[in-house]
This record gives C-alpha cells, structure tokens and sequence, in this order.
C-alpha cells in the first residue's frame, strides 16, 4: 500500500495537478487507470496482506480467539473487503477525476498501461520501503541528537553487581580517637 505515496509524487510528476471535471471520457479513463493498479494495488496479494495485518490486530484485540474462529475470520474479513472493491475503485475514480483533466489522465494510463510502467510499478515498493526505513533512521538519529543538544547527554545507567551476591561492602566506620589527653 505504501506505493500509494509514490504513484500520487508520479502523477504529480508526469501530469501536474489541476482542477478536473468528471466527464464521462474522463471517468472511463480514470476507471482504466484503477484497473491498472495506477493508484493503489488491489491485487490478490495486497489483499493477503491487508487480510493478515487485520488478523493480527484481532488476535491482539482477541488474544482467546480460537483457529477455528480464526480461520472464518480470516475468510470473512476477505469476503467483506472484495464486496467493498467495487465501490473503493469507484471513489478512486472520482478522486482522480477531480484531480486531473483529460490529457493527464490519459498521460498518466499511458505511463501506467506501458510496459515501462509495468516495470516501475513492480520495481517502486522495495526502493520505498528503503527510502522509508532511511527516513525513519535520520529522524531518529536527529531527535536523539535534539534531546542531546537540548537536555543534555543521557544520564549513565546505574550498574548492577556482576555476580549476584558480589554486592560491594559497605564502607568501614573511620576509626575512634583513643583518649585524646
């Protein structure tokens, strides 16, 4: 699903925003684009997916669910989503047709229907989720450095005995003068 972000930078790229209507040529191009996987990838894998997320968060939510309850769930969640499909690719049409006109549309299914586009759209995902985990690791390392700069280096972690047992002694009592006289 992350390719998402990538295909709206492309579209931005390839066609450039504008205000589009909905006209009946455009909807049937918008439609063709959504067949083609231009926008999001609705394909059974995704689906597999997006099923398996979902069953994870349930077995959290539900940590007493039973296999046997699972497996339906499983098959339901799926069943759900694939009657939803029609009306999702529905909404994605009329995004892009409000986003774009005619020449972008047709622009755009030209990239996407190519063979190039094919290529592309199978090559995006793993260069994505590099440049996300990229990302992530600077903005963690630029917090970290933040929090440094800001409120000092972080305090040392108290260090426990290496053996159990092996605590440290306690300190001798100073001696006691003998009569000072």
């Amino acid at each position: 699903m992350r390719s998402v972000m990538m295909t709206a930078a492309m579209l931005a790229l390839l066609a450039g925003c504008s205000p589009g209507g909905s006209a009946g040529g455009e909807d049937a191009l918008a439609a063709k684009i959504v067949e083609a996987q231009g926008v999001l990838d609705l394909g059974d894998e995704t689906l597999k997916q997006v099923v398996g997320s979902q069953m994870q968060s349930v077995a959290f939510e539900h940590p007493t669910i039973s296999p046997e309850q699972a497996e339906k769930l499983q098959a339901a969640i799926r069943k759900n989503i694939e009657a939803e499909m029609p009306a999702l690719k529905k909404d994605i049409t009329g995004f892009l047709t409000e986003a774009f006109d005619q020449k972008e549309l047709q622009t755009y299914y030209d990239f996407v229907g190519s063979k190039e586009g094919e290529t592309i759209k199978d090559r995006i995902p793993p260069v994505m989720q590099k440049s996300l985990e990229a990302a992530d690791a600077m903005t963690m390392k630029a917090v970290e450095k933040a929090v440094a700069e800001v409120m000092g280096p972080a305090p040392a972690a108290p260090t426990a005995p290496a053996v159990p047992g092996d605590a440290p002694a306690p300190a001798a009592e100073p001696a006691k003068p003998t009569n000072p006289q």
